[in-house]
């Protein structure tokens, strides 16, 4: 029998975390159901998308058609791009990662900062260089491989790639309804611009609502925002028998209290050794602590060999981003890791938003393994950038600043097992739903997009 004929949508896939945010969440399931769903990626090839649809029961398609490449000077402009958006909208963001530059640069930002007639003038750049980039990457004659497809839409993961902005930009051009889904909750504040006009943008929560229509009135036709939550966090909400989690785990002692430590990305904390001293050193005298350490995808496990002998250790890397495809499991381990331990240890990461998804204690270190760094290298100044300010007095309760105040939290932490603490209401502002909507919700408003 004939199947029926589905409308088809475009996803494209330039990024490791938006794969898991849209195909892991269950999303393009969700999105299956009522339209056929054409994958373009420089990611993934013909066998991960096989591997894909038979283990999520998918039917994805990956098209031939390359991710473009970016010129020298388009790299240029949107580098220069990202510091004149920083400087006009004043992000602690910017300023910060400026300290870490050459000092000139620091005294040429912060000297014309407090001027209105450069704020000005940087303001009016920005709608330049936004409006060339736009009409530079408008190119339709270059997709018309794309064109003959007949896309209903097409949704971009990663909408600060312009990559991606230079396939969105050409097909939005041929009449294609163009839909914007941002990938996490610092996005907006931390990778500049978004070069394109999309017609539907989907944000985490209402704060980044406000945010995105705080930066993008200037620009004029901002299209319609919505709020869906985060779909990769419906399966937080999917709870499991304590004793299944367990049976799953390997490695995972049920006797053993279970202290869970995420390690950052190494690029913005070089060094973590520290936290897993001082926990082996908690740890010490208590013998039915567990430590479970999983590694950040861009971390190296090899940096942990000294550690290969100690008992209270187990390491799990996730995936590694030289291959950077997630496993088929990436969610329903982390959900199952998180589950299993009585508190998360982590810092200035999205982490502390999944732990308290799951309502499990967090605590967030913020200080670093010799007192007196200073702070353009201190770990504290990542908890002053812009996406924290929201959550800034709600976090102050889960910071750890040395090493006796992660001692004194992993105390009350470890007291009762599994209790249920006040995470949850700490990250409510960013999370925003206390049920599995969200990978519902997205569809929903992609539905509407799309009958407009």
């Amino acid at each position: 029998m004939e199947r029926p004929y589905k409308p088809r949508i475009l996803v494209l896939i330039t990024n490791p975390f938006a794969m898991i945010n849209v195909i892991h969440s269950g999303l393009i399931g969700e999105l299956g159901k009522r339209w056929h769903i054409s994958i373009l990626s420089n990611l993934l090839t013909e066998s991960d998308i096989v591997h894909f649809n038979h283990h999520f029961c998918l039917n994805m398609e990956l098209l031939k058609t390359p991710v473009p490449a970016l010129s020298w000077f388009e790299k240029r402009v949107r580098s220069s791009q990202v510091l004149l958006f920083g400087h006009f909208f004043n992000l602690a963001t910017f300023r910060i990662k400026l300290f870490e530059r050459h000092r000139a640069v620091q005294w040429v930002f912060h000297t014309i900062r407090g001027s209105y007639l450069i704020r000005l003038f940087t303001g009016w750049l920005l709608l330049q260089t936004r409006g060339w980039l736009i009409r530079h990457t408008t190119r339709p004659d270059e997709y018309q491989a794309l064109l003959r497809h007949n896309f209903r839409a097409v949704l971009s993961t990663s909408p600060l790639d312009l990559r991606e902005n230079k396939i969105i930009n050409s097909l939005k051009s041929c009449g294609i309804k163009c839909i914007s889904m941002l990938i996490s909750w610092d996005n907006l504040t931390s990778k500049g611009i978004i070069n394109t006009n999309f017609d539907m943008v989907l944000v985490w929560n209402e704060l980044m609502a406000a945010e995105y229509n705080r930066f993008y009135q200037m620009f004029g036709d901002i299209g319609c925002v919505c709020v869906t939550g985060v779909p990769r966090f419906d399966i937080y909400f999917k709870k499991m028998p304590f004793n299944a989690i367990l049976t799953r785990l390997s490695g995972i002692d049920p006797d053993k209290r279970v202290i869970l430590f995420a390690t950052g990305a190494v690029k913005h904390h070089s060094c973590q050794n520290y936290i897993i001293d001082d926990l082996l050193e908690y740890g010490k005298e208590k013998r039915d602590i567990l430590i479970l350490v999983r590694c950040h995808p861009g971390d190296d496990p090899d940096r942990y060999r000294q550690y290969s002998c100690s008992k209270k250790l187990v390491f799990y890397q996730p995936f590694n981003m030289k291959s950077p495809v997630p496993p088929v499991d990436f969610l329903e381990t982390l959900q199952l890791q998180l589950e299993a331990c009585y508190v998360c240890v982590q810092v200035a990461s999205t982490m502390f938003l999944d732990a308290a998804a799951c309502n499990k204690p967090v605590i967030s270190i913020a200080y670093d393994a010799h007192p007196g760094t200073p702070y353009i290298s201190s770990v504290r100044r990542f908890y002053d950038y812009s996406h924290h300010f929201p959550l800034h007095k709600l976090l102050e309760g889960h910071i750890a600043y040395n090493k006796a105040e992660l001692f004194v939290k992993l105390d009350e932490a470890l007291k009762c097992p599994h209790t249920t603490g006040n995470s949850w209401e700490t990250a409510k502002p960013i999370i925003h739903h206390c049920a599995p909507d969200s990978t519902h919700l997205t569809t929903q408003y992609i539905q509407v997009c799309l009958d407009r």
